[in-house]
């Protein structure tokens, strides 16, 4: 026989039910984590591609911007040199094998061929060029 000890008879539960916040949090949470890599997206205008493959895994996420400077890890390099020296530290420490490279359009490609080269010296084995992978994103040419 169940018994309330502390509690009138029949009277109302003062306690706040904390269920359904739980659960509307938890579906927050899921949409966020969801909708954050497709908002982010490349910090740079990347070109198309015909046949993108998608790269998986752990990898360092290089970008090199219309304006020449090359952003990765949140830090801004003058030149590929510094870069590779920094690439070169961080994989010596156990970080990622895989150096994805996003370019920006309107870059040159001596300066891509530049980081790849630094990326090369400091001993990366794997290099991925990012590429827009929506549908038709060798076709748009409205972007100046």
């Amino acid at each position: 026989m169940a018994m309330s000890v502390g509690r009138p008879a029949g009277g109302a539960i003062a306690d706040i039910n904390v269920t359904p916040m739980a659960d509307v949090m938890i579906v927050l949470l899921i949409i966020f984590m969801v909708a954050t890599p497709v908002i982010v997206g490349a910090p740079v205008r990347l070109p198309g591609a015909l046949h993108p493959a998608e790269q998986k895994g752990e990898r360092l996420d290089v970008a090199v911007k219309a304006t020449g400077e090359i952003v990765a890890g949140g830090l801004t390099f003058s030149d590929a040199a510094s870069l590779a020296e920094w690439v070169s530290v961080r994989r010596a420490s156990g970080a990622e094998s895989v150096v994805l490279v996003q370019a920006d359009r309107g870059v040159s490609f001596s300066a891509v061929a530049r980081v790849l080269a630094g990326c090369r010296k400091a001993g990366v084995d794997e290099i991925a060029l990012a590429t827009d992978h929506r549908p038709g994103g060798l076709a748009r040419r409205s972007e100046p």
